[in-house]
């Protein structure tokens, strides 16, 4: 009965985000049986114009569950050979009238590690017990809902049985430079997306059970990437000085990012009842994929791609939300070019200058008036 609420819960939700202006279509221009089959693996596509360029993006089931976003050159078209992504022959899949895009990114959802957290801190160490590895694989079509508010925006709701539990995953694309009214300092740009996951379990004993995802970074270049984490002041709500943090690709031909706020909430009003945490961490740049395991559409784009990977772990010890609802949620933007927070980063330096400075100019101030008043000669008017 708990389960059934709360996936109502997370309907509700992402019902209630700010869905993308430019819709996503399911299969494009595909004439197999398959493609129109609900028991089988799917392509979400996209595209849109962005000054001399043109933005794609898809959302893929095939093999591993794939968000991927590249940009040629404006007016290109894509091709897509649905024989070879069905027959899963990723290799040239996806091609764009002989030339390749200027740039790309992809991410890879990869699998959710259930742990032991022995050491009690949130983070998957080697210390700790992996218990079980759900592997994000081949998510068929009827694991796919469309909400159209105003357009087609496709989210995955994928039950895991082992545990109990539901993984729901959603992207919202708009298209132009805009902020997320639950996440005040996560803002996109026309080539970037918010990428929400919200995550429900409840088959697990153990009071220091914990869940990770393994996220893939995939990319042209030979740099990788590295995490950056900036200052500022929060919203009314939940008052002080945070950081927000930031993964970025190393190469200068390749730009592109994440952008990620640690504390996440439930709703706009952004009451410390509603909130839930996340970290990221261990990055490892020059991943090595696994034949076995690791295929997937983004082949078609970097044959050979540069591959970071990393964690981020939900329900943490101080967690207080999980802990009551065994459900929790994150949010990113992500996308071409180095995103920065909607924030006020410049009011922040300003402030922290003058609450150091303040005391000393104080200081400064008194002494000078006290050496004034001393070498001062006496006024007419004082007494002899």
């Amino acid at each position: 009965m708990t389960s059934r609420f709360i996936l109502i819960c997370i309907c509700f939700l992402l019902q209630n985000c700010i869905y993308a202006s430019i819709p996503f279509t399911m299969n494009p221009g595909c004439q197999l049986p398959q493609c129109n089959d609900f028991d089988h693996t799917a392509l979400y596509y996209v595209a849109n114009s962005v000054g001399d360029s043109t933005i794609h993006m898809i959302y893929s089931s095939f093999d591993e569950l794939t968000i991927g976003i590249f940009e040629t050159a404006k007016g290109e078209n894509a091709t897509i050979n649905y024989p070879r992504l069905f027959a899963k022959n990723y290799t040239g899949a996806i091609t764009f009238d002989g030339v390749k895009p200027t740039n790309s990114f992809f991410i890879v959802l990869r699998r959710i590690i259930e742990f032991i957290d022995i050491d009690d801190d949130g983070k998957l160490t080697d210390n700790d017990n992996i218990t079980a590895s759900h592997w994000i694989k081949d998510i068929l079509t009827n694991n796919v809902t469309f909400v159209k508010q105003p357009t087609e925006q496709p989210t995955f709701v994928l039950p895991l049985e082992m545990i109990n539990g539901t993984l729901t995953v959603d992207i919202v694309y708009d298209g132009t430079k805009k902020r997320d009214s639950k996440f005040p300092k996560l803002m996109t740009a026309p080539k970037s997306i918010f990428l929400n996951i919200a995550f429900q379990a409840e088959g697990f004993n153990s009071s220091k059970t914990r869940f990770a995802f393994e996220l893939l970074q995939l990319m042209p270049g030979i740099e990788g990437t590295r995490i950056y984490s900036s200052r500022y002041i929060d919203d009314q709500y939940t008052p002080g000085i945070f950081n927000v943090w930031q993964l970025r690709t190393q190469s200068p031909l390749y730009s592109a990012s994440m952008l990620w706020k640690p504390v996440v909430y439930q709703s706009e009003d952004r009451t410390i009842e509603q909130n839930t945490l996340m970290q990221i961490y261990g990055v490892e740049n020059n991943f090595i994929l696994d034949p076995t395991i690791d295929q997937g559409i983004y082949r078609s784009i970097l044959p050979v791609p540069v591959v970071s990977a990393f964690n981020v772990s939900l329900g943490q010890a101080n967690d207080g939300f999980f802990t009551k609802t065994n459900y929790t949620f994150v949010q990113f933007t992500a996308g071409l070019d180095l995103l920065e927070p909607d924030s006020t980063a410049g009011f922040v330096t300003v402030a922290l200058i003058v609450s150091l400075a303040l005391p000393a100019i104080v200081g400064v101030t008194a002494v000078i008036f006290m050496i004034k008043r001393k070498v001062s000669p006496p006024s007419s008017t004082d007494g002899i």
